[in-house]
């Protein structure tokens, strides 16, 4: 089943640059944006991946900063494609940190959210404000609520299709309990790769502090060995022909996982950024360049 994803703009987030790139300039602020993902074409009705974070006041106990645009938000974003909160039958958590599951509370019960069950675990258990007590209770609550919560156990199922044509898997990364989420699409897979990706090109087409060929940066922010994590980026680019990250434009991805192109617009499938040279062939490491970055 061929289905479409349209990229909701819920926010953006100001974090230090050491959390985007493991090894970034410490002390200098990047802002970012932080989407949802709409899936639309399912049997089942319309999915969504992420919900964002509650308000702009939550991140500062982690000491980052959020702003939402006039017109920008969830509710806004889903009016914007004709429809509101109790439309959406399945609200996917790639995890559970406060920037991702801020707005479950506008869903009704009848909208099943899909977690999996160790990262509640974790979310529960952690110990740390990056998931927030209000928001994890709301999941809890769920729990509870007949048909309100689907718990996946994705490090001994395997991979679970929620509905046709979308597949939970484990990310492997940024969190124990991170899971990626696959939806086909006309132009192939994409894979909704949540935290483990912030920032292509520095981790990807052009790594930070990198000069292993062909061997991606991390972020400087995960739960998991660096050996993990580095896996868990390698898996997400040989998942699909897309990437989707949670706080970065969309990348195509060649049949090696290499990066092509970055989407333009919000819609997936869709066009590509305006076309270069360099369009149509993997964009490899410059090893000059980041050697001079170093030394």
């Amino acid at each position: 089943m061929a289905l479409k994803i349209e990229i909701l703009s819920l926010g953006e987030v100001v974090l230090d640059s050491s959390l985007v790139v493991l090894y970034g300039t410490p002390g200098n602020p990047v802002q970012v944006p932080t989407w949802g993902y709409l899936i639309l074409g399912g049997e089942e009705g319309p999915m969504l991946v992420d919900t964002g974070y509650r308000d702009p006041s939550v991140l500062e106990v982690i000491g980052m900063k959020g702003i939402i645009r006039p017109g920008a938000g969830l509710e806004n974003e889903l009016a914007r494609h004709g429809m509101k909160p109790a439309d959406i039958r399945y609200v996917i958590h790639t995890h559970l940190h406060m920037d991702h599951v801020g707005k479950d509370d506008i869903f009704p019960m009848s909208t099943t959210m899909v977690v999996n069950r160790r990262e509640l675990e974790v979310a529960a258990g952690h110990g740390t404000m990056a998931y927030q007590p209000r928001d994890t209770k709301h999941i809890i609550d769920r729990v509870y609520t007949g048909g309100a919560s689907w718990l996946l156990d994705l490090a001994y199922s395997g991979p679970v299709e929620v509905v046709p044509g979308v597949v939970c898997v484990l990310a492997g990364g940024h969190t124990e309990g991170s899971m990626n989420v696959l939806v086909e699409t006309s132009d192939g897979t994409a894979c909704i790769c949540g935290d483990v990706i912030y920032n292509v090109q520095q981790q990807i087409v052009g790594p930070t502090f990198q000069l292993q060929y062909r061997e991606p940066k991390t972020t400087g922010n995960f739960d998991v060995s660096v050996t993990q994590e580095r896996g868990a980026v390698k898996k997400a680019l040989s998942s699909g022909t897309w990437l989707l990250p949670m706080h970065d434009q969309p990348a195509k991805l060649d049949r090696l996982g290499r990066v092509i192109g970055r989407l333009e617009g919000k819609s997936i499938p869709g066009p590509l950024a305006t076309p270069g040279k360099e369009d149509g062939k993997a964009l490899d490491l410059d090893l000059t360049r980041a050697q001079s970055m170093l030394w």
